[in-house]
């Protein structure tokens, strides 16, 4: 399986946008783990929604990674794992969003 966004420059750019609106709106924070990331937001009704849509449109796009989305706690948890060399890339995902101490 190639590792590798399926999106164009304009789309990426759209979505790109669109995260880091609903990561500053629902205070995304970002810890690695050994298979990618796990990313914590606030919980709300409207959270879960559009976290559930985001994470349907990366599995279009970016079908390298598993991109799972729980409650648990109040939180919203996202994981996003790979195996190999998709890690790496993973990894290198929502720069822009906090990471957790």
């Amino acid at each position: 399986m190639a590792i590798a966004c399926k999106l164009n420059d304009d789309d990426r750019g759209t979505r790109r946008e669109r995260w880091l609106t609903f990561g500053d709106e629902a205070l995304g924070r970002v810890g690695e783990t050994d298979e990618g990331l796990r990313i914590t937001f606030r919980w709300s009704p409207q959270n879960e929604r559009e976290l559930h849509e985001l994470a349907e449109l990366e599995r279009e796009c970016c079908a390298f990674a598993t991109w799972t989305v729980r409650t648990g706690d109040g939180r919203l948890l996202l994981d996003i794992q790979g195996e190999g060399d998709a890690v790496p890339v993973i990894h290198g995902m929502f720069q822009e969003f906090p990471r957790e101490a």
